[in-house]
């Protein structure tokens, strides 16, 4: 019999999208709850941070933190999970990798806030506000390179089942390794030897739901992104767009794409180059925060 345990889940900066993928287990929660005693969860309880800071170093069993350190607070939050959980687990692709919001990396603070709040188009009185709100980072900086985790599940957000498979693995004392296969392994469609002449957008032409996307000339990241959903979205007929991150061998996600559609597209590097108008977006969808790319501009940032 598993004995209770202590669970604490903070959110940062993020769509709380893994919480709501945790309540999506519906009835599948009770194989878990009797074994779980909350004692800090926001998203779903009145608990304030003072709770949290209160409580004794390291009487936390399981801590699950989701979103990205976009404010001095939610460093502080970290921090403070890193502190009171004896085991921390970063808990979808905001937190492994910066989530999508780490595509804002490619500019710096003043740029960003001067878009946001004085020249964006829906703007008539624009101001940056400066009373009450959380200091912003310069950066964001992947929860991983602040503080150390025992634990990483990506995902945006992770499946129900994928929360749940963890879960019960700490509850019961067990490894939760992620694997090292693609969603690509886990993909029905039927797929060819790739010589690719070109890419063509998801609303043109007409998908063959049979076979496989990328032989049809969609990018479709199946082949570089872990195999953690099931093939979710390639298996309805929709392009993998990467989510979920690279499987552990990977380093750099986006680097590993490029790589591949290299060898596999048969046209001129113009023609390559000019299909992908944003390749930050399309290639590093949720970890561009974690890329080489990013980190050469933080690194040459703060060398000025």
């Amino acid at each position: 019999m598993v004995k209770t345990k202590r669970i604490a889940l903070a959110q940062l900066t993020s769509c709380w999208g893994c919480d709501q993928a945790l309540i999506d287990l519906h009835l599948k929660l009770l194989d878990v709850l009797p074994s779980l005693d909350i004692v800090y969860w926001p998203a779903v309880v009145d608990y304030k941070l003072q709770d949290l800071e209160t409580l004794s170093k390291h009487s936390i069993h399981i801590g699950l933190v989701e979103g990205s350190c976009r404010t001095e607070e939610d460093i502080h939050l970290l921090k403070v999970m890193r502190d009171k959980s004896k085991t921390l687990v970063a808990w979808g692709s905001c937190s492994v990798y910066g989530g999508i919001q780490g595509l804002a990396n490619q500019w710096d603070l003043n740029e960003l806030l001067d878009r946001k709040f004085l020249k964006v188009e829906t703007i008539t009185d624009g101001r940056i506000p400066k009373e009450n709100v959380p200091g912003f980072t310069e950066s964001i900086i992947p929860n991983t390179d602040i503080v150390d985790f025992d634990l990483v599940l990506p995902g945006c957000p992770p499946t129900s089942e994928n929360t749940l498979d963890a879960l019960s693995a700490l509850l019961n004392n067990k490894p939760y390794d992620l694997p090292d296969k693609t969603v690509c392994d886990q993909c029905p469609m039927e797929r060819e030897e790739k010589h690719i002449k070109q890419f063509r957008r998801t609303h043109e032409g007409r998908i063959d739901p049979t076979k496989c996307l990328l032989d049809q000339g969609y990018l479709c990241l199946g082949f570089a992104t872990i195999g953690l959903c099931g093939a979710q979205c390639p298996s309805k007929a929709t392009p993998c767009k990467g989510c979920f991150g690279p499987p552990p061998s990977v380093v750099d996600h986006g680097a590993k794409i490029i790589s591949a559609l290299g060898a596999i597209s048969d046209m001129p590097v113009e023609k390559l180059e000019a299909s992908f108008p944003d390749p930050i977006g399309s290639f590093y969808f949720t970890d561009y925060a974690s890329s080489y790319l990013s980190k050469i501009r933080r690194n040459m940032k703060q060398a000025e």
